[in-house]
């Protein structure tokens, strides 16, 4: 008998490290899992991106004639979802069409009715496509199968299939093939399911009470499986790593020990934050992101958070004086927040010093508590996705708007320009409080083309025409070349840092004819002041520091060496020889024209950049 297909769609946000269809993936390693499917299926996992259209992925879909299409579907990909499925019904009437995923279990019956889906799966579907298939493969009806939503049946919203209660008995799509770990840039990886918080903004408030868990066999054979797959960096799937403190620390331990160089993204609180994890988070390779959402504990309060900041800022020390980069969220537009109550939010977080803040306007999520209560609470959002926001009674439309605008001057001046290391120093020189800065930079963007695209060095370069314009206007130009180097510095740093490594190392061997071209992560520079004097401005302020330091050019290169960020100070020569590798060049021309003491010099620091990945062997000139 010729079995029938079934293909799994995932259409992602967008290409990126955060791509990988492990929902799909799930569902088909069980349904391979069972004998008495895998004769009679074929489950094929098909990805596809939110800049798709409409008809490319239906054709494409629809190539080799599925029997069998199921759509996982989110905020971002539903009316593409929708559109599809619309143009696949009209060709091929007979081909079963359902969907499951985040919008299907908020809004089953709404989702069942906005296109011609067969049926539609509420909740986690690893156990309930099982039976589906099972089903649909037998030729017996769905009827009375709980969780599944039939076109035109009266439904019971509140009647949900039982979730996956022992987690250890799905199979792991990592370690059983589905997905191939060396085929991605990034990983997702689930190490729980459910949340021990109930904030009422949050899509995992609801479902079932408590977390459950993975075991720890499993994940340090992932881990395992990883590491030897040379895979570069994990997007941890728990929005509460370090709930169950013990098992976080015993996790951290594991990775340090099978898997140091791989970079890891955590989801964690600072409640369960001690001296012994910020130590163990800062012996491996990672980046912590930590939901604040507003520093004003009556606005936490209505979403069903607590907050106290004086407790939360310490908590923030520990893992600041470990070293680790961590980043926070906030949300602007919850109930009862304001404008000016964001903006000291954005204050409170800014001065914690986190390497990256992440805003966000407040989304009205179908299926969280807040969407059931958002008349009472006068919250105005977009029916229907993404859900946004529109006005509240105490955030009207403008102020949202205004910001939006705020928003994106923190994103582009903050986090794509790497001030975390130097933003304070400018606040205190011009005693203007973060929020107020960022105001008028946003005023400063007006003029861009599209902000969206600038990148690092133009990013680089409107820092430094802005905290010049200001420091002109408050009358502290004399001190704009100190703060000119070390903004020159953080950007240089930033950008090797985000650029990460080289992924292949040249063996040290070359001639005349070699192209020698800058790592991508490298970064060759000249400063107005010796960069080891420079190190104590913070300690010093610019007055200070201009009384005890002069000028005194400084060429200084910056790289990536296997993900560890160097700086080296150098001499002219090579700062010369560096710049000159931007286009590509030779050894040859590298050398030419330079005096045999100065070619030994090239050759020797050549050698030391080939070993330490500041440079790169492009190919040889026939």
């Amino acid at each position: 008998m010729k079995k029938q297909r079934l293909k799994l769609i995932s259409i992602h946000i967008k290409d990126s490290s955060h791509a990988v269809p492990l929902a799909t993936a799930s569902l088909k390693t069980q349904l391979d899992s069972k004998a008495d499917i895998i004769g009679l299926l074929e489950v094929v996992l098909c990805d596809y991106y939110a800049h798709n259209s409409a008809d490319y992925i239906a054709d494409t879909i629809c190539a080799d004639s599925p029997e069998m299409i199921g759509f996982s579907t989110y905020l971002w990909n539903r009316k593409l979802v929708e559109k599809i499925c619309k143009i696949i019904k009209a060709k091929f009437p007979d081909t079963i069409i359902f969907a499951g995923g985040a919008e299907a279990t908020a809004l089953p019956l709404t989702l069942l009715e906005s296109a011609p889906f067969d049926f539609v799966i509420k909740g986690e579907g690893e156990i309930v496509l099982l039976e589906v298939m099972k089903r649909l493969l037998n030729s017996e009806t769905l009827d009375g199968l709980a969780g599944v939503f039939l076109r035109g049946d009266a439904q019971n919203l509140d009647e949900d299939q039982q979730p996956v209660f022992d987690l250890n008995s799905l199979g792991s799509p990592y370690l059983l093939g589905t997905l191939d770990s060396a085929k991605y840039c990034g990983l997702l990886w689930e190490l729980s399911r459910g949340c021990p918080f109930k904030c009422s903004f949050c899509f995992e408030s609801r479902g079932i009470a408590g977390v459950r868990k993975f075991s720890l066999d499993r994940i340090q054979s992932e881990l395992e499986l990883f590491e030897e797959n040379k895979v570069s960096q994990v997007f941890v799937l728990d929005p509460t790593f370090n709930s169950d403190i013990g098992r976080a620390k015993k996790i951290l331990h594991m990775i340090q020990r099978i898997a140091p160089l791989i970079h890891f993204n955590f989801e964690v609180r600072t409640e369960f934050l001690d001296s012994e994890i910020a130590s163990l988070f800062a012996q491996i390779n990672c980046t912590l992101q930590i939901g604040l959402q507003s520093a004003h504990s009556d606005v936490l309060a209505q979403v069903n958070r607590s907050f106290d900041a004086g407790a939360f800022a310490e908590k923030i020390s520990l893992i600041n004086t470990a070293g680790v980069l961590f980043g926070l969220d906030l949300i602007f537009g919850l109930p009862g927040d304001t404008p000016d109550g964001f903006k000291e939010s954005l204050n409170y977080a800014l001065a914690l010093q986190p390497n990256h803040l992440d805003i966000f306007r407040l989304t009205v999520l179908p299926g969280t508590a807040l969407f059931d209560q958002a008349d009472s609470l006068n919250l105005c959002a977009q029916k229907d996705a993404p859900y946004t926001l529109i006005s509240s009674s105490t955030f009207s439309k403008f102020e949202l708007e205004e910001a939006e605008s705020l928003k994106l001057a923190c994103d582009i001046f903050y986090n794509r320009g790497g001030a975390v290391g130097w933003l304070f120093m400018v606040l205190e020189e011009l005693e203007i409080d973060a929020s107020d800065f960022l105001s008028e930079f946003a005023k400063y963007l007006v003029v861009q083309k599209d902000p969206d695209l600038l990148t690092r060095n133009e990013i680089c370069a409107l820092q430094l025409s802005f905290v010049n314009k200001l420091f002109v206007k408050n009358n502290k130009k004399i001190f704009f070349p100190v703060i000119e180097d070390i903004i020159k510095i953080n950007s240089a740093l930033n950008k090797s840092l985000y650029t990460g490594p080289l992924a292949f190392v040249n063996a040290n061997v070359y001639d005349d004819a070699t192209i020698f071209r800058l790592s991508p992560a490298t970064v060759s520079m000249s400063l107005k002041f010796d960069y080891n004097d420079l190190m104590s401005v913070g300690e010093l302020n610019f007055e200070e520091f201009l009384d005890n330091f002069n000028q005194q050019k400084t060429y200084l290169v910056i790289y990536n060496c296997n993900g560890t960020i160097k700086s080296l100070i150098i001499t002219r020569l090579l700062s010369r020889m560096l710049e000159s590798m931007d286009g590509g060049i030779s050894f040859k021309n590298l050398c030419a024209n330079e005096r045999e003491a100065n070619r030994i010099e090239i050759r020797e620091f050549l050698d030391f950049a080939i070993a330490d990945q500041m440079v790169q062997l492009s190919f040889n000139v026939k």
